[in-house]
């Protein structure tokens, strides 16, 4: 029997070397031998994004951080999912930024001040050819992320690992490690739970509810830390900055401080300004009327999904800076970052090329990138229990929760919770109809965001792995 196992893994690692973007392969069998995993070499030229990340994971740069992929031809570094989505969406495909006649030229100096896991840093060099971005993040697992996410994608970025303000110093800090855009040093506990469950009562079916609170609970645990502070005005000497052709500020709560570093000396090199905006005791009607008093043009709007919060975004050019991209800029822009799929792209493939190459052998259930196949990508070999959907009472409880939120074709051991169109509203949905048979205890939210598979939350309920 283990010759015949044996026989088909190899026929299988074969299949797979056919593919021009696969350098080697190898399918290995999970420690609990119930699922086999293709371990994947990429191709440095023809995939050059996921050979570069397996080389940066090899090499120990992920650490807690993992892998993500909002949509084909991207893969970043974040700290969940759900959040890199929400990023994503906000960013890429809302383009929350770009409006009101903002646009960058070609060769812009950025500063993006709070920059996250750099999103906004690679979805600027995106839309100006040979950008100079400074990203500015406080949280030192956020900063290392847009440190990666540049090196993977190529982008000239100077990381700063610190927060701007009004003057030179140091602050404290809160952190929410599971809802990071919201950590800042004007975190207040009780609005900022205001400020997410406002937040996700706008999405469509939203219900009030003890579910619904649990889950705002589980977001918004707080980390407090300290962090240095430095000014904008400071960042530029620094770095000799010449100009600053677009400033974009989300710095929760923190924008008008970073607008009180600047400087006069700057200003009137700084062409436009994007920025968050938490408009508390008129702040927005205040920035407005500053920035239109140093010679801008303003706007603002509101995402519809902000309309329960006091969240804004602000929009300032000046009259010279130009409100579209030039013929040559549009030009040279890139529509998708050059560096060939990502896994999301590829694995449907190999899929099809196993298929029509062993049409009698199950392809793998699993497939992840390896720098090289004596390495596993710089984390240890994980037993990927993923239980049949009829594995027991608890997992079918969620076989039946499942379905009836994705279709009874997602129930499925590898089906990913995000990939099927999930998001924050849903994991609210998902644990409400667990909790209501299996106990408030059953399955920590956190889990939803870090073991996001159909197989592995039902190995975390069959096992009691209520903790993240």
């Amino acid at each position: 029997m283990n010759d015949v196992v044996d026989a088909s893994r190899r026929a299988l690692s074969e299949a797979l070397r056919g593919h021009p973007a696969v350098t080697d392969a190898a399918v290995v069998e999970s420690t609990d031998g119930q699922s086999l995993t293709a371990r994947i070499v990429p191709d440095p030229d023809r995939a050059p994004m996921l050979h570069r990340s397996a080389v940066l994971e090899a090499a120990g740069r992920l650490g807690d951080l993992a892998w993500h992929e909002p949509t084909g031809g991207l893969r970043v570094a974040g700290l969940n999912r759900g959040e890199t989505d929400f990023l994503h969406r906000e960013i890429f495909t809302e383009n929350a930024y770009f409006r009101h006649g903002i646009a960058l030229p070609p060769g812009a100096v950025v500063v993006d001040v709070g920059a996250n896991i750099g999103m906004f840093t690679l979805y600027a060099a995106r839309h100006s050819p040979r950008a100079r971005v400074i990203a500015v993040e406080p949280v030192a697992e956020l900063a290392e992320a847009v440190r990666l996410n540049a090196e993977l994608h190529g982008v000239d970025a100077t990381v700063l690992r610190c927060a701007l303000g009004r003057a030179e110093g140091e602050a404290a800090f809160t952190f929410y490690p599971h809802n990071s855009v919201m950590s800042g040093r004007f975190a207040d506990g009780p609005e900022d739970h205001a400020v997410l469950k406002g937040y996700l009562l706008t999405g469509r079916n939203a219900e009030r509810g003890a579910q619904l609170d649990r889950f705002v609970e589980d977001r918004m645990r707080a980390e407090h830390r300290r962090v240095r502070v430095t000014t904008l005005a400071s960042v530029a000497d620094e770095l000799r900055l010449p100009r600053v052709d677009l400033l974009k500020i989300d710095a929760e709560k923190a924008e008008a401080e970073v607008l009180q570093g600047i400087g006069e000396a700057l200003w009137p090199r700084i062409d436009r300004i994007v920025m968050e905006v938490h408009d508390v005791e008129g702040r927005l009607d205040t920035l407005l009327e500053e920035l239109r008093a140093r010679g801008f043009e303003v706007a603002h709007d509101q995402d519809p999904r902000l309309v329960l919060t006091p969240c804004h975004h602000l929009y300032a050019r000046r009259p010279g800076a130009a409100a579209e991209q030039t013929r040559e800029a549009a030009s040279e822009a890139a529509p998708v970052f050059d560096g060939g799929p990502a896994l999301r792209d590829l694995e449907p493939e190999l899929r099809a090329l196993v298929a029509r190459r062993l049409p009698a052998t199950a392809p793998p259930d699993r497939f992840t990138v390896v720098a090289e196949l004596t390495t596993t990508g710089g984390r240890p070999p994980v037993a990927a229990a993923t239980p049949h959907p009829g594995a027991g009472p608890r997992v079918a409880v969620l076989a039946r929760i499942w379905s009836d939120l994705f279709g009874a074709e997602a129930v499925r051991p590898d089906a990913d919770f995000f990939d099927l169109g999930g998001d924050s509203l849903t994991a609210v949905r998902l644990l409400a109809g667990i909790e209501a048979e299996l106990g408030e205890e059953a399955l920590s939210p956190d889990r939803i965001f870090t073991d996001s598979t159909f197989g592995a939350l039902a190995t975390a309920l069959e096992t009691g792995g209520a903790g993240s």
